[in-house]
């Protein structure tokens, strides 16, 4: 707001460090508002009009950082960075003008979406995609590979049932059982835990749909290649637990991943279905802000049955 060299030479400090990426400019609070809700910014800084005057006169100038607090953890860091280059900016200007910095300058933070920085209120939207991958996912693995180690997947063999059918059978129930079970969570996130749910219900029901079906066809891809219970509970969880936990955005944005890491978060579902259950949560988003992480969802499911029904033996070895 105040477009002179000073402001631009305070913008050009942050801007240029390593920790920020600039953007276009913000043309009003709606567009800090939209930008912000659609996760493209997590950081907002306002500089009020007179800044350069008022710092060459040596009087108190406030200056506003709006940061996105639907991640308490990350948000902390942005302050930290900020409050850091704040500081060294202002000092250098206080030495130039000869006056003290602590008197003179000031940052005013504010946080979205999470004023409060209330850990419950970021843990229970990540946790939610958590379970419901977890737990479908080795019902169904532990479904097909039951019957190989007690050997009625004889049946299968002798039956004329195709391989696609035999796994959509498999997946039916515990899809049906994973959506239950998507409904218990969100009842207890709102009720139990008091979580604001402020987005589209819809929306979230048909992303959990679909996010429930990639993880019971997860389980089944899984089992299509093992023949033991312990195996497939242990090499379930493992290719579930560690990139949803690591590679998905729940403890660190996948923007900031590199290498296999970056590549896996951004192929991997449950990125997805975080972005729409943050969101839906604690920013109000609805189907047309976040219809782009359905389709990721959506292609998913059909994707793994496909390969789990080719990898699946119609015979025993």
């Amino acid at each position: 707001r105040d477009n002179t060299a000073t402001s631009r030479d305070y913008v050009a400090d942050i801007s240029g460090s390593r920790y920020f990426i600039e953007q276009p400019p913000i043309q009003d609070y709606a567009d800090l508002d939209r930008r912000m809700r659609e996760g493209s910014l997590s950081l907002a800084v306002e500089i009020p009009p007179g800044f350069a005057e008022r710092i060459a006169r040596g009087n108190n100038v406030e200056v506003g950082a709006w940061i996105d607090g639907a991640m308490p953890q990350r948000a902390e860091t942005i302050r930290g960075y900020v409050q850091g280059m704040h500081a060294s900016w202002t000092t250098r200007q206080a030495r130039a003008i000869q006056c003290d910095a602590a008197a003179s300058f000031a940052v005013e933070t504010r946080f979205r979406y999470n004023p409060g920085i209330e850990s419950l209120i970021a843990m229970v939207p990540a946790v939610i995609p958590l379970l419901l991958l977890l737990i479908p996912a080795i019902l169904a693995a532990l479904s097909v590979v039951r019957e190989k180690e007690l050997g009625s997947i004889i049946n299968f063999y002798v039956t004329p049932v195709t391989r696609l059918e035999f796994l959509l059978g498999k997946q039916a129930p515990y899809l049906a059982l994973g959506v239950a079970n998507a409904v218990l969570l969100w009842l207890f996130a709102v009720f139990v835990f008091q979580v604001p749910f402020t987005g589209s219900l819809p929306t979230f029901a048909l992303a959990a749909v679909l996010y429930v079906a990639f993880s019971t066809a997860f389980g089944l891809l899984v089992s299509s290649f093992l023949s033991s219970q312990i195996a497939a509970i242990f090499g379930t969880t493992m290719m579930t637990i560690i990139p949803a936990t690591q590679f998905s955005g729940m403890m660190d944005p996948v923007s900031s991943l590199q290498g296999v890491g970056a590549w896996i978060g951004a192929i991997y579902p449950t990125t997805y279905f975080n972005i729409i259950s943050r969101g839906t949560f604690s920013k109000a988003l609805t189907f047309d802000e976040v219809g782009g992480a359905l389709l990721p969802l959506l292609i998913a499911s059909p994707l793994l049955i496909a390969i789990a029904a080719r990898l699946l033996k119609k015979q025993a070895r």
